[in-house]
C-alpha cells in the first residue's frame, strides 16, 4: 500500500546509512504483480518532495561514491580565518566523478560559514552534535581546494 511505501522513504529521509532499493516488476496490468501508474506517479512525486533530504542515485553511482570515498584522502589546513580542505583519490577521473560529502568542525563562534572550491561557493549553517561545531558539504576530489571562511 501507498501509505506503507511512503513510510519507507520517511525512515531513509530521517536517518543516515540507510539504503532504500526501490524494484517494480510492471505497471498498469503489464507484467508480474504490476502496480498502477497513477500509484507510482503518486509514490515518484513523494520522493521528489524529499530530495533535500535523499540521495537517489543508480546502483553504478552509488558503487562509485563508495569506492570513491574509500580510496579519498583529505588534507586539512587551518588557520584562525579560514580551513582549507584538499580531497584526493588515485582513481581513474573519468569514471570517479562524484562529488563527497565532506563533514568538517568548524569554530563555535562561526556562524554564517562560506564554502568554496573553484567557481561554486554556498552559504552553509553550521550545526552541532556531540564532538562540537561542523559543516556538511559537497567536495569533488582532484579539483582544487575546499575554502572554508566565515
Amino acid at each position: 500500500p501507498l501509505p506503507l511505501m511512503k513510510s519507507w522513504v520517511d525512515t531513509v529521509a530521517g536517518n543516515n546509512n540507510n539504503w532504500l532499493v526501490l524494484v517494480f516488476h510492471g505497471v498498469d496490468g503489464i507484467g508480474y504483480e504490476a502496480l498502477p501508474g497513477e500509484l507510482l506517479k503518486e509514490y515518484f512525486e513523494y520522493i521528489k518532495e524529499k530530495e533535500n533530504d535523499l540521495w537517489v542515485a543508480t546502483f553504478a553511482d552509488v558503487t562509485k561514491y563508495i569506492r570513491e570515498r574509500m580510496h579519498a584522502t583529505p588534507n586539512v589546513n587551518e588557520t584562525r580565518q579560514k580551513i582549507t580542505v584538499t580531497i584526493k583519490h588515485s582513481l581513474d577521473q573519468t569514471l570517479y566523478d562524484l562529488p563527497l560529502t565532506l563533514k568538517t568542525y568548524i569554530p563555535e563562534n562561526w556562524k554564517a560559514v562560506n564554502v568554496k572550491q573553484g567557481s561554486t561557493e554556498k552559504k552553509i549553517s553550521p550545526r552541532k552534535d556531540e564532538r562540537g561545531t561542523f559543516i556538511e558539504y559537497l567536495a569533488m576530489p582532484n579539483s582544487g581546494p575546499v575554502e572554508i571562511s566565515h
